[in-house]
């Protein structure tokens, strides 16, 4: 399914249908902003996903996000997640909804296949334009920035967590550390200090991941679910899970 805005087109594809030409375009826009990175590791990433959101414009790709979807099972429950990989929107886009749009439609019609069961987001997180996505869409979220008792999803993201990472990640800070950046935003594009003295969330993501700039990366969860989600949220999400059906 895709959309065209504003001579914006956008979709999702699957990974085994990406064309070369596909690559070399989401490679190139994503070493535009991250360092630390290489074909090769992006490649590996890429090789690990389902499906890659995508946008494109007159002259190519603008913007993507890659996607797996996956399994854990809690207390004898099999619940399924939505795990996002390397996600990239050129800066001339910022502010275009229509990457959003396209994540969450791609994420509906995950959970339509899915069927019944509790749907998550699960993300490490390099930079708090990412990690606004929370507080901007979703009502209840890990970690937590209103103080209140998420201790329920704190131990379903412990557990996905611990399961892909292992040793590399710490329960008490919800970091993960790889010890070397798997790559990160250069700091050109995260200048995340900067934008804390003006914004509540990217002060939080800062207090929460002050390693940032060297390829931490903040693990965090939040449930799909039409009551979790804030408006523009819900509704491209109910219009995926429309179509998925």
């Amino acid at each position: 399914m895709a959309e065209q805005t504003d001579s914006l087109e956008s979709g999702t594809i699957l990974i085994g249908d990406l064309g070369t030409d596909d690559r070399d375009e989401m490679f190139s826009l994503y070493e535009k902003y991250y360092t630390a990175t290489d074909r090769g590791r992006f490649e590996r990433d890429l090789s690990q996903k389902n499906a890659v959101v995508v946008v494109r414009g007159k002259q190519g790709i603008v913007g993507f996000s890659t996607l797996v979807v996956d399994r854990q099972v809690i207390d004898g429950e099999t619940v399924h997640y939505l795990f996002s990989g390397d996600t990239v929107l050129d800066s001339s886009r910022w502010g275009d909804p229509v990457l959003l749009r396209a994540w969450f439609r791609a994420a509906g019609v995950a959970k339509s296949t899915i069927g019944e069961g509790r749907f998550f987001w699960f993300s490490i997180v390099k930079g708090d334009r990412t990690f606004r996505i929370l507080p901007n869409f979703f009502r209840e979220f890990v970690p937590a920035i209103d103080g209140k008792d998420r201790s329920d999803l704190e131990r379903i993201r412990n557990l996905i967590a611990t399961a892909r990472y292992g040793r590399f990640f710490d329960t008490r800070t919800g970091l993960i550390d790889f010890g070397q950046s798997l790559g990160h935003l250069r700091q050109e594009w995260a200048r995340v200090e900067e934008k804390a003295a003006r914004n509540r969330y990217a002060a939080f993501f800062l207090r929460a991941n002050p390693w940032y700039f060297r390829g931490v990366e903040l693990a965090c969860l939040a449930e799909f679910d039409l009551a979790n989600l804030k408006r523009y949220g819900a509704a491209s999400f109910a219009e995926g899970l429309r179509g998925g059906r």
